[in-house]
């Protein structure tokens, strides 16, 4: 009954949105889920951030756009994404970097945690990857874009308003570097 109820979401000719992973408590693939359904019905998936690292060291942070219906207006990494169903969280992550920000460069998996920040529920995967090249922000996802030291990015994870997904893979990101 439960697989029916997201089949016929998913296969609704009124939805649109893109097909996610449907995942498992251990991240194995159960199938695929409309984005918009997994986030009504909180629906674990697939997603991922990506932090984009200067030879400086220093770190772009994103600040997204008011009109984002999750998380608005709040910091970010510098790339954020849900895995698409049919590519892997390393695509999703190299694909999203270079709509988001226009930079393609090689990436490092970094790790992944779970979360639950209502209405996502999703494993998050963590990349990193280096460029001095310039970026450019698309402002249908983010309302601007800065570069920061370790400290500054310490600074807004503590006392800024953030996604939980940054929160998180910010700690890890630390415990990993």
């Amino acid at each position: 009954m439960f697989q029916d109820s997201i089949s016929k979401a998913v296969s609704s000719p009124h939805h649109h949105s893109e097909q996610l992973y449907h995942v498992s408590e251990e991240d194995e693939v159960i199938g695929s889920v409309d984005r918009d359904y997994a986030h009504s019905e909180e629906i674990l998936h697939r997603s991922g951030i990506v932090f984009l690292q200067r030879s400086n060291r220093d770190i772009l942070i994103q600040r997204r756009s008011p009109r984002k219906t999750i998380f608005p207006n709040c910091y970010d990494a510098s790339a954020a994404f849900h895995v698409t169903f049919g590519e892997t969280y390393s695509e999703a992550a190299v694909r999203e970097l270079r709509e988001e920000i226009g930079i393609s460069t090689q990436l490092g998996y970094v790790g992944k945690f779970k979360h639950h920040d209502p209405p996502e529920h999703q494993f998050v995967a963590i990349f990193i990857g280096a460029s001095d090249l310039p970026v450019k922000i698309d402002h249908s996802e983010a309302e601007d874009a800065i570069f920061c030291s370790t400290g500054e990015v310490e600074r807004i994870v503590a006392y800024e308003s953030i996604t939980p997904w940054l929160r998180d893979g910010w700690k890890k990101l630390g415990q990993a570097i």
